[in-house]
């Protein structure tokens, strides 16, 4: 993996855009959906979302923040790699994160879908008072935690093929992120959709990052390559 100014340039031009209109969104352009005190219709859920739909429960909301924090630390296990790769790795993993937040984020500004406890009673009023009730699509949490298992599994898997830890690391790590989005339906707080929508849009941030580093590492190589013929030639 090696680190581009035109590659992270437009990452990072990326999560700005990301980030700055998500802002604009939540704090300028739109306003907050009012909550008028009315218990929503579970036969108004697609007949999927509504077998799995669950009423508040904060023991599981709790632990599911917890699991999201286990998967988000995961790439600890890098710190095997050699020393001098370890820019690399943080560089690669913090873009990793910040895309999936600030696509997260932009999702649930636009869309303003209720989460499934506002279909039953007792719905925590903490999140019906700070506007957070209807910020259901897609799931943070789950996108957070299927980034770092991804990118965990697979640099894990780049830097150390041969090692008998990969299938424990890449194992451990999806079962964390796993968890983190059954919790998150359990708890009442999202949907089964909005929990598949984040593993699989993590995924594909947790992984597209690192080969696009990879990719400039072959770039690199091959360019070396070139150097050293002409330098032997000359």
């Amino acid at each position: 993996f090696s680190i581009s100014p035109l590659t992270d340039g437009i990452i990072l031009g990326t999560e700005a855009l990301l980030i700055g209109t998500d802002f604009l969104l939540a704090k300028v352009i739109l306003e907050p959906t009012p909550y008028q005190g009315e218990i929503f219709l579970k036969d108004d859920v697609n007949p999927v979302d509504r077998f799995f739909m669950q009423p508040y429960s904060k023991t599981f909301d709790d632990i599911g923040t917890i699991t999201q924090f286990a998967s988000l630390l995961t790439p600890a296990v890098l710190m095997a790699a050699p020393m001098e790769e370890w820019c690399t790795i943080g560089v690669m993993y913090a873009e990793s994160v910040f895309l999936s937040y600030g696509l997260k984020e932009l999702a649930k500004n636009l869309v303003n879908r209720p989460r499934p406890y506002m279909y039953f009673e007792g719905a925590p009023e903490k999140d019906i008072a700070e506007g957070d009730w209807n910020k259901s699509f897609f799931s943070g949490h789950t996108t957070l935690s299927f980034t770092g298992a991804t990118f965990t599994s697979y640099t894990f898997s780049k830097y150390f093929p041969e090692s008998k830890f990969k299938v424990p690391v890449v194992i451990g790590s999806y079962t964390l992120a796993t968890l983190s989005g059954t919790l998150r339906i359990l708890s009442g707080s999202h949907f089964f959709s909005d929990v598949l929508v984040g593993a699989a849009i993590g995924s594909a941030i947790g992984i597209t990052v690192p080969v696009l580093h990879e990719f400039n590492s072959i770039i690199n190589k091959k360019l070396d390559s070139k150097n050293v013929e002409r330098v032997n030639f000359s």
